[in-house]
């Protein structure tokens, strides 16, 4: 497997890619299929984050993404990390919405998000819309063509 986001160019076995990816979630990979790359998602590879925990730790009492099913908007594109996000549902755990803002991720609503967006590409498309004016529609129609260029 080949890092497509990340610093360097070596291959890496898929147990590898997971243990290097715990913090890393919106990162694209490639997979060697003998004789070209293919894009491969992390979900895909079981790579499970755990929020409000230390990278690595799993929390007693996790708590799975509204149906399981969640989407982060980055800078390099959109990414389903669905079936790999919980919640922490520890006893002193605060609600979702707080757990994605200390991870620096903007929920796209307040009451069981399934979508949210990095603080990164919340300035980016700040500072793009004052210099350049562009809406917010064009701004995530480019971000889906980084995601998927086939546009369907």
């Amino acid at each position: 497997m080949a890092r497509g986001d990340c610093f360097g160019t070596e291959l890496c076995c898929h147990s590898c890619i997971v243990a290097s990816h715990t913090k890393n979630t919106a990162h694209r990979i490639q997979e060697w299929m003998g004789i070209y790359f293919v894009p491969v998602l992390l979900k895909k590879l079981e790579l499970h984050m755990q929020l409000c925990h230390p990278a690595g730790e799993h929390c007693l009492l996790p708590q799975k993404a509204f149906n399981d099913d969640f989407t982060l908007i980055n800078t390099n594109g959109i990414h389903e990390i669905s079936l790999s996000l919980d919640f922490c549902g520890c006893e002193t755990a605060e609600r979702h919405v707080k757990q994605l803002l200390w991870t620096a991720w903007y929920p796209a609503t307040s009451t069981d998000p399934r979508t949210a967006a990095t603080f990164i590409i919340l300035e980016q498309y700040h500072l793009l819309s004052f210099e350049s004016k562009a809406s917010g529609y064009k701004f995530y129609h480019s971000l889906a063509h980084l995601t998927d260029n086939t546009g369907l």
